[in-house]
């Protein structure tokens, strides 16, 4: 592991599959997932701060970034599956986790089927399975995508389900955030994008979750339409380990939009877990 705070980057073979992966900070071992489409460039606000107190682990998940995109689909139990392997090739585990949006499904199937290599967990607007509104949305991303749209405009087209009032209503930094995808040096394809999606909308966490006995924060915001508040209580219900926080402020894109909230909401809960007894 690494002590440096500049990321130290490696590749693993795990699964059969190439994934890229970058290690930075000192302290106890913290691993981020990023969603659906995101390479580890979506942790750019937060990891280096978490770095400044955790060693952290960032990584491409199959199909994004500089890792591998074999032919999908891709389940998300198999996601879980690579990022459990990583885990352990690192020798990093237990390990706590954070993970946002589709990262939070790959977690919750860490939870359920590989709990062993983790310490506690923390799942970011998540959610338990897709509702026929989440169905539709993807549909019209899908169909963009397909269609050879802009990026940008894709990406424009879709925020007003990540982001909040607050900023869209700000077109200038509303069109800076967009712009930033083409900043992107390995921006995912649209068949490791199609092939993560396929996997995200199938996964359903509900049944396997009363299992999941380790320490979970459930992080919601208040403002999120496309992963709404009840479906994080959903989540913390069925969890016989899990707390729930719905911050005031904020949507599905809590760790762009409001980045120091959901830093001290991360923070917090690792540090009173830690002196609980809830690992390193």
């Amino acid at each position: 592991m690494s002590t440096a705070t500049t990321p130290t980057s490696g590749t693993a073979t795990v699964n059969g599959v190439s994934l890229r992966y970058d290690v930075r900070g000192d302290g106890p071992p913290l691993l981020l997932i990023s969603g659906l489409g995101a390479s580890s460039l979506a942790w750019a606000l937060l990891a280096p701060r978490l770095a400044e107190r955790y060693t952290v682990i960032t990584f491409d998940n199959r199909g994004t970034g500089l890792s591998d995109v074999p032919p999908g689909p891709y389940a998300i139990d198999d996601l879980a599956d690579d990022t459990a392997a990583l885990v352990e090739h690192l020798g990093a585990g237990p390990v706590a986790a954070v993970g946002w949006s589709l990262g939070g499904s790959v977690l919750q199937s860490l939870l359920v089927r590989h709990a062993r290599v983790l310490s506690r967990a923390v799942l970011v607007t998540a959610f338990p399975s897709y509702t026929a509104v989440q169905d539709a949305w993807l549909d019209t991303g899908l169909a963009l995508r397909r269609a050879g749209v802009d990026p940008v405009a894709v990406g424009i087209s879709s925020m007003p389900w990540v982001f909040t009032p607050r900023l869209l209503a700000d077109h200038a930094a509303a069109a800076a955030q967009a712009e930033l995808v083409r900043a992107d040096p390995h921006p995912t394809t649209l068949a490791g994008f199609e092939a993560q999606a396929a996997g995200l909308r199938v996964y359903d966490s509900r049944p396997g979750l009363p299992s999941a006995s380790t320490p979970t924060l459930v992080l919601a915001g208040a403002e999120d339409v496309l992963t709404p508040v009840a479906q994080s209580v959903e989540i913390a219900e069925l969890m016989p380990n899990a707390t729930l926080q719905v911050l005031p402020r904020g949507g599905h894109g809590l760790p762009v939009e409001y980045p120091d909230d959901t830093l001290a909401a991360i923070t917090a809960f690792l540090d009173r877990t830690a002196q609980a007894g809830g690992g390193s």
